[in-house]
């Protein structure tokens, strides 16, 4: 899900109050830890269910959803972040809306699981291409143009887009598959988002012209 891809090296820095970047860092820094704490305990609910189910899928997106938190804590700070309220709020919920998900008690689809954990192999392809300029928020960081990078702008929501299919086809239930349209609408309203920040700068402007699809080759 996903982060926003980059930073314009090129763009004029502008002077920054010493009162507002520390300000800035405390949020990052407290919602740093928030939002590294619900992804422990969802990685720890995932692996309780994995025991008691004995399916893979949460497991598998368990410990998926742990690297991405393990590279959201070691992000480097960014050169301008969004402060708009209602896109922190749209990140927060389209980030933690997934981990609302949970295994059913039906029998393992392993057609199912296969699909999730070759989605969970494409979000790793992607955090690893993205690395530490990873992001919940719009943000300007150093750009990605290698990598997963190379086929789609937004890499690690396509990512999510397989393994959410896989993940909802493997344990499907009613509060399932409305968790997993509304995360879908708020990736969506995301990369929206992000593209508005980003296309702000030419370096990305010319990234966005080598590179068509915003999430998948062919489609969109």
């Amino acid at each position: 899900m996903s982060p926003p891809d980059g930073a314009d090296n090129t763009e004029t820095e502008q002077f920054v109050p010493p009162t507002r970047l520390t300000v800035t860092r405390w949020r990052q820094w407290v919602t740093g830890g928030f939002f590294a704490l619900c992804w422990f305990l969802f990685a720890v609910a995932n692996l309780q269910t994995f025991i008691l189910t004995g399916k893979p899928s949460p497991l598998v997106f368990g410990l998926a959803e742990t690297l991405i938190a393990t590279f959201f804590i070691l992000r480097v700070p960014p050169r301008r972040i969004s402060q708009k309220l209602s896109e922190w709020v749209v990140a927060g919920l389209g980030t933690f809306l997934p981990l609302l998900l949970r295994a059913t008690l039906d029998e393992t689809n392993w057609f199912a699981e296969a699909l999730l954990l070759f989605g969970s192999l494409l979000q790793v392809a992607a955090v690893v291409s993205i690395n530490r300029s990873f992001a919940l928020v719009p943000a300007l960081r150093e750009l990605k143009t290698d990598g997963a990078y190379r086929f789609v702008r937004h890499p690690i929501y396509a990512s999510y887009v397989v393994s959410l299919g896989g993940f909802l086809w493997a344990n499907y239930s009613l509060d399932n598959l409305f968790v997993t349209v509304v995360s879908l609408g708020f990736m969506i309203w995301r990369i929206s988002l992000e593209e508005t920040l980003l296309g702000q700068t030419p370096e990305y402007r010319r990234y966005r012209d080598l590179v068509r699809w915003r999430l998948l080759p062919g489609v969109w």
